[in-house]
Parts: structure tokens; sequence; C-alpha cells
């Protein structure tokens, strides 16, 4: 029989190894990203400036009233109180916000009317502002980008291509994942991805990666744990991957969206009951080895 110092030493390991695993799952788990000051029940699409010094997001506190784009900054290490971001019209819907990759640009979803004769003007459409000092100025809607149809969540890679979420086609609410080309400084004609990404499920809310490789998005499609699961797919060599489930990490029995890396590529932030939650990218088996920024 094993002497009793050889028992006290297996019962210090298991002890040991116990609370490691404790304390890994607990720093594992996502947790609400600032809660009771940029997380309060009531925002969604969360996007950071390069040096990850500001944040944009979508707030809406009244539902009698339109949802607007707000910042943060961080001072001192403090994330601050959100301001609202005035894009010259307060009137309409403002959401889905995210800054181009080279800092330029803000791109957003707007209810606000579009100049050219596009019917439906209280569906989103994608509009983008230009960076002016610290605000933005001249926002305008995407050329060539919008339909008759509601259009949202735009996402930049760094040469430009634009891709966003439309119903174009399909009933409300059904969305499908298009792309658009930048030529010349114009975008072409949007084109909708093709299997595995759109697969006659709603596939929705997309963020692409700056280099262009990978695309994160959120999907009604079966085998997934709740009502919508966040999936990612790989372009390699033209082609994009199955899409693979995130797993049990982030997605839950209810709705996950709104997927977003941060700009060092270490954190992953998706939303949840109107709230904004941040994970470690590590603790996401399938991003874990992916080069996201």
């Amino acid at each position: 029989m094993p002497n009793r110092r050889a028992i006290y030493s297996i019962l210090l390991i298991l002890t040991l190894l116990c609370f490691s695993a404790l304390a890994q799952n607990s720093t594992s788990a996502p947790t609400i990203f600032e809660p009771g000051l940029i997380s309060t029940g009531h925002e969604a699409a969360i996007t950071f400036e390069r040096d990850a010094q500001m944040v944009y997001f979508a707030r809406r506190i009244d539902r009698k009233q339109p949802a607007h784009i707000y910042s943060s900054r961080v001072v001192n290490g403090a994330w601050q109180a959100p301001e609202q971001v005035h894009l010259g019209a307060d009137s309409w819907f403002d959401v889905d916000p995210c800054i181009s990759p080279d800092g330029k640009h803000l791109f957003f979803a707007s209810t606000r009317p579009l100049a050219q004769s596009i019917e439906g003007k209280s569906n989103r459409h994608i509009w983008v502002a230009d960076a002016s000092g610290q605000n933005w100025i001249n926002p305008r809607p995407v050329e060539n980008v919008n339909s008759g149809s509601k259009d949202g969540t735009p996402t930049v890679a760094r040469d430009g291509t634009l891709y966003f979420f439309s119903d174009r086609g399909r009933d409300p609410g059904e969305n499908s994942i298009y792309v658009a080309k930048l030529k010349n400084g114009k975008y072409q004609i949007p084109v909708m991805l093709p299997q595995p990404i759109n697969t006659g499920a709603s596939d929705t809310s997309p963020f692409i990666s700056p280099d262009g490789r990978v695309l994160l998005f959120y999907s009604t499609r079966p085998g997934g744990k709740g009502s919508a699961d966040l999936y990612v797919s790989y372009n390699q060599h033209g082609r994009w991957t199955e899409p693979e489930n995130l797993g049990s990490i982030v997605n839950s029995s209810e709705e996950e969206d709104n997927p977003v890396v941060s700009p060092d590529g270490k954190r992953f932030f998706f939303g949840r009951n109107g709230n904004i939650y941040a994970v470690s990218i590590s603790a996401i088996t399938v991003l874990k080895s992916a080069n996201i920024r």
C-alpha cells in the first residue's frame, strides 16, 4: 500500500490540477464588455479604430426612438462614457458601424432615404463617411451596392473589398452574404457568395479579416446550438471552406450575432441579448491558430 506521504502528494497534485482547470475555464469564458458603460442591454455591432483606443457601436435605449452609433475612448486605461456620433441626421436609424482597416472610412447601415431612385426608403442601406480629425463627414450611400431591400452589417478588407448581408430576392429576415469588389475607386455590382457560405438558411452579419482570408458570420443553418450560431470560413485558393461552428465557448441556446475581432487579433467580440461579449481568441479552438489581423 502507498504510504501516507505518497497519498498526500497525489491529493495535492489532483487539487492543483482542479484549481488549474477552474482558472482556465474562468479566463476562457466570454464576459460582458464594459458592463453598465458600453454594454447596457441595448447594444450591438462593435468596431475598433486601428489603435484599439476608440470603439464604436450601435445603441437603442428607447424602442420608440431610432438607434444611433456611439463611441468611447480609452483615457488613462479606462473606457470613457460613450457619446453619440452625429452623422448629419439624427432622425434615422444608424447601426452596424465598421471602421475600414486604414482608418479613413466609417461604413454603417442606415434607414435614411437614398438619393437615387431605389424603392423602400424605410429599409436599411449601406453608407460611408470620411474621417476628418475626430469627426466623420460627408455621409453618403455606397454607390452600386444598395438594393430596394434591407442591406446591413458592412465589413471591409484591407484592399477595400466590401462584404455585407441583404435580404434582396428573399423573404424579409432571410439574409444572404454578398461581396462587392472595389475597382478604380468604385464598387462593382455585389455578388452573392456561393455555397457553402449561403445555404438557404439566413446567413447574416459578416466580418472579414483585413487580409480577406477569414470570414465570420452568424447563421440559422441546421446543427447549431441555438436559434443562430457563429461560424467561420477560410478562403483557400479563392474558395471558401465549409463553415465551422465556433463551438460552445461562444455559442449557446441563445442567438449570437455580430462577430468581430480586435485589431491586434487577440480578442473576439460578439452580441447576445443586447450585450457585447468578449473572449480571448485562444479560447476558441477553431480560431486560436488563425491570424486575424
